[in-house]
């Protein structure tokens, strides 16, 4: 983590870049891997806790609970290996990235097939 401390009238503004290494699992195909979250952020300091708690202790500042804070929120909800990532087969569950697993569908079954008619020219 780096970063840069400015006084203020009633404080400090901590302004901080922060990495760290996360491990993802892919939301469609169940992939692992691991990547490094980068974060900016910015906290302002002063001898009285503000509402997360944060405040000038003992004339120091800790900006790991802002910088956890930030990166926590960095994370995204679903993360994915790749934008075109084709997830799992509903089925049979194989990674549709690697085998194209065709013939798992019968289309008489499923409640479309009449309109498969209608486009049919």
């Amino acid at each position: 983590m780096e970063g840069s401390i400015v006084g203020t009238v009633d404080g400090v503004r901590a302004a901080y870049r922060a990495k760290a290494p996360v491990s993802f699992t892919c939301a469609r195909c169940l992939d692992e891997w691991t990547g490094d979250l980068q974060v900016e952020g910015s906290q302002h300091f002063s001898r009285v806790p503000d509402e997360d708690g944060y405040a000038i202790v003992a004339g120091t500042v800790d900006l790991a609970g802002p910088a956890t804070d930030e990166l926590s929120l960095a994370i995204p909800p679903a993360p994915v290996c790749s934008p075109d990532c084709k997830g799992l087969c509903p089925v049979c569950g194989t990674d549709l990235n690697k085998d194209p697993c065709d013939g798992h569908w019968d289309e008489s079954d499923s409640p479309f097939a009449a309109l498969r008619e209608l486009f049919d020219s």
